[in-house]
């Protein structure tokens, strides 16, 4: 259907559409006014339509838009006859916030004057709210492991990491192997049970309930024993951590005797540690994003091979020198919002950026970084994650979108909101092209058993035989066929009694049915109920005369 075709957006298909939808749908006047709302938009916005009639549409616009900005913005939905899909936070009349997406399209007269507009909002809180989520989550992965290389590089004292369902060693450093005397090449895929470093059951139950509770522990005091049966205690500390791709354990004990031979070897132990960088390296290394460690003029001081893969360069070509040298950035402006944020905020969150790449092609980046403190120097750490996947993922919706908009049709645009069964068949060879889930939903069938299939092979019209040849007779004089009461057969064998419409339309060059079916049975069973009443009670009146 064409957004111009103000016929079609008032008839009775429409109106169908238009009661039933579970997005809102309002219709004003060019200067914004409400002239009609769905049940949806009433019930989202929390106003009927009296209470809409004394606002205006235009309060839909998100509130930092000026007036140049509303100006230009319906210039251009004048002129192309449609909006693209913007969001903006509500507040509903009964003060709840959330969070909408809005689209408005222009209506034309059979004359292509514009008379009226008609938008559609839809409630996008929880989409925001995931949104979010993934946000966080994807920081707590990032403070994980910058947490993880400070442990591991400067921390004296003995610690290990563990997985936390199975209690097995993954990584120990050499003061863990001696405080509880045993060999460390020997200790990886152990437990703490199977070595008898756990002083009793009762003691590993008591840790574990406490992380269980408040998720870590922090310096209690305990006691183990080494796998020679010596006892020793310990400040105990751990924390759930993400290591490998995964959540591990990381925990760290503090012996509390023989203080002063520890702080006679703390240089010692701080050089074991550092020999366990290389395991950092490897994680660094084959982290799935590109993560660069500069000096706050930007000189390039560690980098992984997810970045040397985007850049095409070797380790040697890189170090030492700027992103700026290297041309890394498709727009310098990205650098300087980048240094602009880190010096404001002393972090940069999920910043999309162009990346140059070995190709010659530009790498769409979502970027982040943040101020760390390594060895009394303050450097920029900084992540960058390819989302070019992702990016192609939304222009192939965005591609559908624009040829729905070429298409100029409505019934494609509102195929899969309308709460009715749709089909689309081929008028040459009534072979079924398209449905929409409501469709399947009433059949009992899945999409795979119905596309490029007839009618009769999937038995839809199989309790009213005749009915699919009275309506192709119907539509080659018609074109059209209105409210007809009939039956599907859900594959089950569920009768489901609907009321049909069927239109002949031309979609890709080629003639198309396109057929509605709305599902009448609590209609049918109203009517059956009523029928009974009035039965029951003229055999009443009969009886009492």
């Amino acid at each position: 259907m064409n957004t111009s075709d103000s016929n079609l957006f008032n008839s009775e298909f429409f109106r169908q559409i238009f009661e039933t939808s579970r997005d809102g749908i309002a219709v004003t006047n060019l200067d914004g006014s409400f002239l009609e709302t769905n049940p949806a938009f009433q019930t989202l916005t929390g106003y009927s339509l009296e209470d809409l009639k004394k606002d205006s549409f235009w309060s839909l616009f998100p509130l930092n838009w000026d007036s140049s900005q509303r100006k230009v913005f319906h210039e251009n939905l004048l002129s192309i006859g449609y909006s693209q899909e913007f969001e903006k936070e509500y507040i509903r009349k009964d003060g709840k916030n959330i969070s909408i997406s809005i689209r408005i399209y222009l209506i034309r007269d059979e004359s292509k004057n514009p008379t009226a507009f008609w938008g559609t909002i839809r409630d996008i809180s929880e989409r925001k709210h995931n949104e979010e989520v993934h946000k966080q989550l994807y920081e707590e992965i990032k403070e994980g492991w910058e947490a993880l290389r400070r442990i591991f590089v400067l921390n004296p004292f003995p610690m290990f990491i563990s997985e936390i369902d199975t209690g097995k060693l993954l990584e120990v450093n050499r003061k863990f192997a001696e405080q509880i005397e045993h060999e460390p090449d020997e200790l990886i895929g152990k437990t703490m049970t199977e070595l008898g470093v756990w002083f009793s059951d009762q003691v590993k139950e008591a840790i574990f309930g406490v992380i269980r509770r408040d998720g870590f522990v922090d310096s209690i005091e305990m006691p183990f024993r080494t796998t020679t049966g010596n006892e020793f205690w310990g400040l105990f500390s751990a924390q759930p951590i993400e290591y490998m791709g995964k959540t591990a354990l990381l925990s760290i004990t503090v012996p509390m005797t023989d203080r002063i031979k520890e702080e006679r070897e703390k240089q010692r132990l701080l050089d074991e540690v550092r020999e366990k960088e290389e395991i950092l390296s490897q994680i660094f290394r084959l982290n799935p994003s590109a993560i660069t460690l500069s000096k706050l003029n930007g000189i390039l001081l560690e980098v992984n091979d997810r970045f040397l893969e985007y850049t095409g360069k070797s380790k040697e070509d890189v170090l030492f020198r700027s992103a700026i040298d290297l041309g890394i950035y498709d727009n310098l402006k990205d650098r300087e919002k980048i240094i602009e944020l880190l010096q404001k905020d002393g972090v940069v969150s999920n910043l999309e950026i162009g990346m140059k790449t070995a190709d010659g092609n530009i790498r769409p980046i979502l970027f982040s970084a943040r101020f760390v403190e390594s060895f009394g120097e303050k450097k920029i750490l900084a992540i960058g994650h390819d989302i070019t996947e992702i990016r192609e993922y939304a222009q192939e919706l965005e591609n559908l979108a624009n040829e729905l908009v070429r298409s100029k049709d409505l019934f494609q645009k509102l195929f899969q909101l309308t709460p009715s069964a749709l089909v689309v068949t081929d008028w040459e060879n009534r072979t079924i092209t398209d449905v929409n889930e409501r469709f399947l939903e009433m059949a009992k069938m899945n999409r795979e058993d119905v596309i490029g299939k007839t009618t009769p092979e999937i038995h839809i019209w199989d309790k009213v035989p005749n009915f699919r040849m009275e309506v192709y007779e119907l539509l080659s004089q018609k074109k059209e066929v209105k409210n007809l009461e009939s039956a599907y057969l859900a594959s089950d064998g569920t009768v489901v009694p609907i009321l049909y419409s069927a239109r002949i339309i031309e979609l890709d060059g080629r003639k198309q049915v396109i057929s509605l079916a709305t599902d009448i049975t609590e209609k049918k069973d109203q009517k059956k109920k009523e029928k009974n009443s009035t039965k029951n009670f003229v055999l009443a009146k009969i009886f009492l005369k």
